[in-house]
């Protein structure tokens, strides 16, 4: 499309504007149901009345908006003093939950030094339970009788060969005589140990 073309093409829209708005007053003329002086009178009370009425209608615009604004700024202010309320005891807790690391941080270092001086301990401990639990098993267990039966024997083979050497150690000593085991003399009876 050239520019000549173009303006062709605008100038014909101005000219279509320009008859509308020539037929428009034209036609208004025609229908006009009084002369242009009345016209004029009644357009202008017309607007007069509604100056007046736009006059109200924006003071009454007004003090709804003066209305709505004192309470908006009612309202903003309570927001603030709940938002602030509320950061102030998040806040705080956040103080509660930073003291109670700082504590668990402090016990687990207690616990840490804790267990590594009382390390040997449990382990002891659990060792006594455990013979504990064993000795209690095997004296009131009905499933262990054969065992405690065979630990009395051999108890009582223990005692009686602990008395048989015992009664051979006490001759001896009577008669004066070394001991064959560690090729010592035995001292008589009733004499105190002598220091080496």
């Amino acid at each position: 499309m050239s520019t000549g073309e173009r303006g062709n093409k605008g100038g014909g829209h101005v000219g279509s504007l320009f008859l509308a708005t020539v037929l428009g007053v034209g036609v208004g003329l025609l229908a006009a149901p009084q002369p242009g002086t009345d016209t004029r009178q009644a357009l202008r009370r017309r607007m007069a009345a509604l100056g007046d009425d736009f006059g109200e209608e924006l003071e009454e615009l007004e003090e709804r908006g003066g209305r709505a604004r004192k309470a908006m700024r009612k309202r903003a202010a309570q927001l603030k003093r709940r938002g602030r309320k509320r950061y102030e005891e998040a806040m705080d807790s956040l103080d509660d939950v930073d003291e109670a690391d700082e504590l668990v941080d402090e016990s687990k270092d207690d616990d840490d030094e804790e267990a590594d001086e009382g390390s040997s301990a449990l382990p002891t401990v659990l060792a006594v339970a455990a013979g504990l639990a064993a000795a209690a098993y095997l004296l009131t267990s009905e499933r262990a009788a054969p065992t405690r039966e065979r630990m009395r024997e051999a108890a009582a083979t223990v005692k009686d060969e602990a008395e048989a050497r015992w009664d051979n150690f006490q001759r001896r000593r009577e008669n004066g005589h070394a001991d064959r085991e560690s090729d010592t003399r035995m001292d008589a009876p009733g004499s105190a140990p002598q220091a080496s």
